[in-house]
């Protein structure tokens, strides 16, 4: 069971897991699919053996790799959240496909050391390192579990560079985001940490430098939406 005073995320999404999806489709005008399928191909496209996708969340991102991987890729999804946990298994029942969904902490995975050639995480890494303490926790053991040469691709939200987008993209997040979300799941806190999160998150440069203390290269494989939301790649470049 989750203990909420030591995870205080999860009290959040325990109360919007049911319009997460929703409110993510209408806030993105659903570009959020096409993103999450561009990092599938991404990935895939790497040919690994094994997948992770850590923070897996409803499952969106583990289900697609899994229909679209082949048949003896191994892909699993890894969340915190069994209420999120649990939409993800009805949604992969629905698609006829079988990714394996396992609740854990991201600090300490149930993986051997080097278990993984690839890494996706979707819209989840600011949980993992914006303002939270176990932030290097969290890399470490997400470094532990790639293989050496091994790839994260992280799908996250961004801060344009262009200051006038940025600046527009702060009040869109502040005045569409937390009304929408806040309505529909009835937790304004929740989206106000969301929107708090995507506005303040890391530049490229910083989570570059930051990911590069711990033996990760990272680059941007593109920019969506004015820089609104990137996939990045960080590539483990040594073992430890």
């Amino acid at each position: 069971m989750v203990e909420k005073t030591k995870y205080p995320l999860q009290v959040y999404y325990t109360r919007i897991y049911r319009t997460y999806d929703l409110v993510n489709r209408l806030f993105t005008f659903g570009l959020d699919k096409k993103w999450r399928n561009y990092t599938v191909k991404k990935c895939l496209s790497l040919t690994p053996r094994k997948v992770l996708d850590l923070c897996c969340g409803t499952g969106d991102l583990a289900i697609s790799l899994r229909m679209n991987a082949s048949g003896d890729t191994y892909v699993a999804g890894y969340d915190l959240n069994k209420e999120m946990l649990g939409i993800a298994r009805r949604k992969a029942e629905k698609s006829g496909v079988s990714p394996v969904f396992i609740q854990g902490e991201a600090a300490d995975m149930p993986f051997k050391n080097e278990e993984f050639d690839c890494i996706t995480i979707g819209f989840g890494f600011r949980n993992l390192t914006w303002q939270n303490t176990d932030r290097d926790r969290h890399i470490l053991e997400i470094r532990r579990v790639l293989k050496s040469g091994g790839s994260l691709l992280i799908l996250e939200s961004s801060k344009p560079e262009n200051k006038v987008l940025a600046r527009l993209y702060s009040l869109y997040l502040k005045y569409a985001l937390v009304p929408l979300g806040g309505m529909l799941s009835g937790d304004w806190n929740a989206y106000r940490y969301l929107a708090g999160s995507s506005a303040g998150f890391f530049s490229f440069g910083q989570l570059k430098n930051l990911l590069g203390q711990f033996g990760f290269d990272l680059s941007i494989s593109r920019k969506f939406l004015f820089g609104s939301a990137n996939l990045m790649i960080a590539k483990k470049v040594f073992s430890e």
